[in-house]
């Protein structure tokens, strides 16, 4: 009876509980189960009470109850180990339990039984609650963290204690049975501490107590064993009286008794828990290590190994806080011992662990994270970023206040969770890292600053020196652009001044008016191309006016070379063209895009010795681009110049080698035409780069300029992007 009030009382606490979650619902569900067990059990035992038929109907639906309660474990274990497949052995469990019951009641009602029920009932609760053993052992020994292997142990134990209590009522009455239910209770208290709370105990640790506390009793009885037998064995030697005697031997094995039991309870001790440690030493030790680190890795090291040596841990890690813009943290692993993933994790501002580690120093265990309550309404995300860890306890390192990092260490190779004590010093451990820590990130934060400084520096000093040579190109461009119009002004002038004269004279003849006009025409469609160049490169800055139209790219490439004809046979230089066929029509300016295109093949001829080559080529990249090439055999760029050369008024060589020429070798002009050349291709919504191995005259590396247009022309960015660029 008084097992059956401590079964009610368990049951009440369960079902008066409020904000019930599933395990304590399975939970509630097993102990009232197990209240109708033991309502069976009772009027099976009082024969003498009850009627026999009440006792006979009561025998028979024990094996049902008990089997009843098997799956009902079954269904806790399956649950609280986080195997997902509960709900489905719930179904399939209880439809053969109530098959079975059901039968039974039917067979009370209508004997005699027709199948051997006590048989079948045995062997479903064996097989089911060999099923169970099965699921806890397998936990047991495929779980790496300490908290599941003591979670699987602690279900596997209370198990022991509910399958003994429901095997013994399966024996016939008898004194056996009626130990069954207290056997039971022992179990029932245990399922229901693991239902209510999340926080297991050390099983290892209870057992461990319990042992020594048996060997020590042990000891203690054989030893006040050994004084009533010597009292007795001595009275009949000697001639003492047996009052004496006791008190001598009283006093004797008070003498011995206290280093005795000190001696084995540190003898215990030794051979259960293994060696201890001396905290403060440890911490004394560490304290004078870190002072001088400064470096995240070795300080993470440091702390581990520090740990490691004192607890026989398996991985640790340093992960450092920063917070975030939108007010969350991000914890960056710096591993230091084992194979820790070093993908940073973000928890967000609103984060129940983001919560719990700011507002409260007490560490941090997975196994809050994967069991507490509130804990668990974390993203999941977040969770399994933790659980890759497969770390034990987080320890939060504050420095003046402020969250700036978590030791993180894993299970230790002994396979139990952290003890009070050793939690108590690893919090301690992780406040003297709190200073070192702040130390070393401040450290990388100036070795970073310095970087960036550096980097600053490097680019501040070629923007400078991008800036000079730019300048010196405008004073160039001055020079040459008044060369350039001088030449062409001062043929004219002569042409005029030779016009004049002639006429005064009366010498001019209708031949050489023919002859100086076409030497006039010469130096004024020079000075005409001069000009529009300059307007072109003015347009630059407010934008080029287009015309966008249907075209065809051979015609655009044929106008282009047309001009330039006599240029290549005079330097003897071989053009080649190949692909241009195989684009379709285009949308683009055609006038434009022949000036863009006329620009790049004179720029080759300038700088390709006589007897050189040149090629056009042209292919599809996507559905929505291709690409034109002009290559040449000349002298090359410089890798500095090859930016530089489609900014305005910039122009390679030097300035007094300069020729007027339009086709000779090396001859320049203003340094405007690669400049509109990028101005006209971007306004077709395209890009243009050159690559070349670099300035050889001797060698002749060449250049390759790449034109890649849209196949309807637009204003607006280039949509392609160059291989090896990012997005």
């Amino acid at each position: 009876m008084a097992t059956g009030l401590v079964h009610l009382i368990l049951f009440l606490i369960l079902l008066f509980r409020r904000g019930k979650g599933t395990g304590e619902k399975l939970a509630l569900l097993y102990m009232g189960l197990a209240l109708l067990w033991i309502v069976a059990l009772t009027l099976a035992n009082l024969e003498t009470i009850f009627l026999p038929v009440v006792t006979r109907s009561g025998n028979a639906l024990i094996p049902g109850l008990v089997l009843a309660l098997a799956v009902g474990y079954l269904l806790c274990a399956a649950f609280f180990l986080d195997y997902p497949f509960w709900p489905i052995a719930a179904t399939a469990g209880y439809t053969w339990t109530v098959i079975l019951i059901g039968a039974t009641v039917y067979f009370l009602l209508f004997p005699p039984p027709l199948l051997p029920l006590d048989s079948i009932h045995t062997a479903s609760w064996v097989a089911v609650t060999l099923t169970t053993v099965a699921l806890l052992a397998l936990s047991l020994f495929r779980s790496r963290l300490a908290f599941r292997r003591n979670r699987a142990l602690y279900w596997l134990v209370t198990a022991n204690a509910l399958v003994a209590g429901q095997a013994l009522t399966l024996l016939p009455a008898g004194p056996l049975r009626m130990v069954g239910p207290l056997v039971h209770l022992l179990g029932a208290i245990a399922l229901t501490r693991g239902a209510l709370t999340f926080w297991l105990p050390n099983v290892k640790a209870v057992l461990r107590s319990a042992f020594r506390f048996c060997f020590l009793f042990a000891a203690t009885a054989a030893l006040l064993a050994g004084v009533v037998l010597a009292v007795e064995y001595l009275t009949t030697r000697w001639a003492m009286p047996p009052t004496t005697l006791v008190v001598l031997l009283a006093v004797g094995v008070a003498l011995i008794y206290l280093p005795l039991y000190q001696g084995l309870a540190r003898l215990v001790d030794r051979l259960l828990s293994g060696v201890g440690f001396d905290p403060a030493q440890a911490l004394r030790d560490y304290s004078q290590t870190i002072s001088p680190v400064l470096d995240l890795e070795q300080l993470a090291r440091t702390a581990v190994q520090t740990v490691a040596q004192v607890l026989d841990i398996q991985r640790g890690a340093l992960l450092v806080v920063s917070e975030t813009e939108r007010g969350g943290l991000l914890l960056r692993p710096v591993p230091a011992l084992g194979e820790v993933p070093t993908d940073p994790i973000e928890l967000e501002p609103i984060s129940p662990i983001l919560v719990r580690l700011k507002e409260q120093d007490d560490p941090l265990f997975q196994y809050e994270v994967e069991h507490h309550p509130v804990l668990k309404e974390a993203l999941r995300r977040e969770r399994e970023a933790l659980e890759a860890l497969e770390m034990e306890i987080y320890l939060p390192i504050r420095a003046e206040g402020e969250l700036v990092g978590l030791l993180a260490l894993g299970p230790q190779r002994t396979g139990e969770p952290y003890s009070s004590r050793m939690v108590e010093f690893l919090a301690t451990l992780a406040q003297q890292t709190g200073v070192a820590l702040q130390n070393a990130r401040l450290f990388v934060g100036l070795q970073e600053l310095n970087e960036r400084i550096t980097l600053l520096n490097e680019s501040l000093k070629a923007a400078y020196e991008r800036l000079e040579r730019l300048d010196r190109a405008k004073s160039d461009f001055l020079s040459l652009a008044s060369h350039e119009l001088r030449t062409p002004l001062t043929q004219i002038r002569g042409y005029t001044d030779i016009l004049a004269d002639l006429a005064s004279s009366d010498m001019l003849t209708q031949e050489q008016v023919a002859h100086l006009a076409r030497n006039l025409a010469q130096p004024v469609r020079r000075l005409e191309r001069i000009i529009n160049t300059l307007m072109d490169a003015s347009q630059l800055d407010v934008g080029m006016s287009f015309r966008f139209a249907p075209t065809n790219l051979a015609g655009v490439i044929r106008m282009a070379i047309e001009p330039w004809l006599p240029a290549l046979k005079e330097r003897n230089l071989t053009l080649n063209t190949s692909g241009l066929e195989s684009i379709p029509m285009i949308r683009a300016d055609t006038d434009r895009l022949v000036q863009a295109f006329s620009n790049l093949i004179s720029n080759a001829i300038k700088f390709t010795p006589d007897g050189g080559r040149i090629t056009i080529e042209a292919h599809p990249l996507d559905e929505e681009h291709f690409e034109v090439t002009v290559a040449d055999t000349g002298i090359g760029i410089n890798k500095a110049d090859q930016e530089l050369i489609f900014e305005k008024f910039y122009r390679v060589g030097r300035i007094d080698l300069h020729s007027s020429g339009d086709y000779k070798f090396k001859g320049g002009g203003p340094g405007l035409g690669l400049s509109i050349v990028r101005g006209i291709i971007e306004g077709h919504g395209g890009c243009i780069w050159v690559e070349s191995e670099g300035y050889d005259e001797e060698r002749c590396p060449g250049s390759v300029f790449h034109v890649v247009l849209p196949y309807h022309g637009h204003r607006g960015p280039c949509r392609w992007k160059r291989p090896g660029q990012g997005e």
